[in-house]
């Protein structure tokens, strides 16, 4: 057992999630189709969108590093974790598209798939062609009268 300091100092891996190999291999299929519904849709930022990533793999006993944060205080990033000893990994990436919104794209891969989805870049897996998002303002749900003759609301 280490005491706390021993704790505080130990080297940790931030390219490694420890990971139940087993747990994965069963729950692989549910954990990515739950990764393609959380980045189906922009964030408003990206640290929203790490939030959320955090707790879909939290539920299957992935635990992202402290490190991950400052990936997602970046406008764009692409990102890569060995998970355990299973020969799988995450691969995440995201980037902000001219609207501010943040597009991103997350999935458990092998190393073959891997470095195919390196080699694109982020380009071919990202929503680069949805309609940009238009900002409602601050007062639509204001009640509005003016053209309609009655002065009562001024």
């Amino acid at each position: 057992m280490l005491k706390f300091k021993e704790f505080l100092n130990e080297e940790v891996d931030s390219e490694s999630i420890p990971i139940d190999a087993r747990y994965l291999e069963n729950n692989l299929a549910k954990l990515n189709d739950d990764l393609d519904t959380l980045t189906a849709k922009p964030y408003q930022n990206a640290p929203i969108l790490l939030a959320q990533m955090r707790g879909c793999l939290e539920r299957y006993g992935m635990i992202l590093p402290a490190t991950a944060t400052d990936q997602f205080l970046n406008l764009g990033a692409e990102v890569a974790y060995s998970l355990g000893e299973s020969g799988l990994y995450l691969y995440i990436v995201y980037d902000t598209n001219d609207d501010g919104y943040v597009d991103g794209y997350a999935q458990v891969v092998n190393s073959d798939e891997l470095s195919d989805l390196l080699d694109l870049q982020g380009a071919g897996v990202l929503n680069k062609d949805r309609p940009m998002i238009a900002v409602r303002h601050s007062d639509w749900y204001r009640k509005r009268d003016d053209d309609a003759g009655n002065t009562s609301e001024y």
